[in-house]
Formats: structure tokens, C-alpha cells, sequence
């Protein structure tokens, strides 16, 4: 076999490893894990090093520390998880700073609808609403979360015919998110 038969092999297989879907895995940060649905990617391995990382997440006054997609590939994403954070300002509690978001966000939410969130050991504020990012309305499912005088904000959002079709595996992500000790 010629050099260049092995190099083109090489990259044939690495296209063929690029193409299986992989299996779900265990998103690993600092403060907390979840599991990452089988067929998901991260923004990171869509796009490359610190996609999303790093940026305000949709004008709430937060950061994005990971954002996930399905399905995968550079502008194929109809449904997505990200976990953003920020510090709790001092003397505010997480209820006015939940509150205070969505009063400031732009543009507009529509078809708001807020209530208290208890799942485990997780406490908070849950709020779903539609809003336009670009061209289409998406449906979102925020859940601000605090620990540690940090707030979490676990946020779903898919294209509008598409929200219920993840709405379960929107349910085992959070199921599987835990804050570390």
C-alpha cells in the first residue's frame, strides 16, 4: 500500500468514527454532572474549542458554562440543554434575580408561565416561555437553581413542533444533574 493509499485510509476511518453516534456519557464540570443523551453532542465538538462557553446565555444575565444539541452537526440543532451561571448578588435572593431576568430579557417572552421547582436535593424557580432568537420562535424551559451563592440556570430549548418530541429526554437530563459535594 502506498503512502498516500494509507493517509487517505486514515482519513477514511477517521470520517467513519466521526459518523457513529455516540453512546450517552457523563458531562464532568467542577460544581456539577449530568448525563449527556446518546446521539448529543456538546457545542464544542459541533463547532470547536469554547463554542458557547464563556458567553451570556439569551440576554439573562448569565454565562454559559456547556451547551448540548441534538441533532448533531453545524446548524442541525432542534433541541438544546445548557447550563449557564452566575454570582448571586449579595443581598438579593435567587426568587428576585429569577424574577428580574425575564423582565429585562429582550426580546420579549411570550406565553410565560412560572412556578417553584422541587426535584431531590434540587430547589428553585421554573419558568417556560416562547421567544424569537433569529428567525424562529423557540419554546424554552428555564430552571434557576442556587448553591454555594451561585446561581445555575438549567435551560432547555427546542424549535416549537419540536419541544414535546424531546420533552423526555429534556426530563432524563434532569434527572441526571447533581451538583457535587
Amino acid at each position: 500500500m502506498s503512502t498516500l493509499q494509507r493517509i487517505a485510509s486514515f482519513f477514511g476511518l477517521l470520517f467513519l468514527a466521526a459518523c457513529v453516534p455516540m453512546g450517552p456519557r457523563t458531562y464532568k464540570h467542577e460544581a456539577f454532572t449530568f448525563t449527556i443523551p446518546a446521539g448529543w453532542q456538546t457545542m464544542e465538538e459541533v463547532f470547536g474549542q469554547s463554542a458557547s462557553s464563556g458567553k451570556e446565555y439569551y440576554g439573562l444575565g448569565v454565562q454559559t458554562l456547556v451547551m448540548i444539541q441534538h441533532p448533531p452537526g453545524r446548524g442541525k440543532g432542534k433541541a438544546f440543554f445548557a447550563v449557564a451561571s452566575s454570582p448571586l448578588p449579595e443581598g438579593q435572593d435567587l426568587e428576585t434575580r429569577f424574577t428580574q431576568a425575564y423582565q429585562r430579557a429582550l426580546p420579549e417572552p411570550r406565553d410565560v408561565s412560572t412556578r417553584r421547582f422541587e426535584q431531590g436535593k434540587l430547589s428553585g424557580y421554573e419558568i417556560t416561555y416562547k421567544r424569537p432568537w433569529g428567525e424562529p420562535w423557540w419554546q424554552f424551559r428555564d430552571i434557576w437553581l442556587e448553591k454555594d451563592g451561585v446561581i445555575y440556570v438549567l435551560s432547555f430549548h427546542a424549535l416549537p413542533g419540536s419541544f414535546a418530541t424531546y420533552s423526555g429526554t429534556f426530563e432524563q437530563i434532569l434527572k441526571s444533574f447533581q451538583f457535587k459535594d
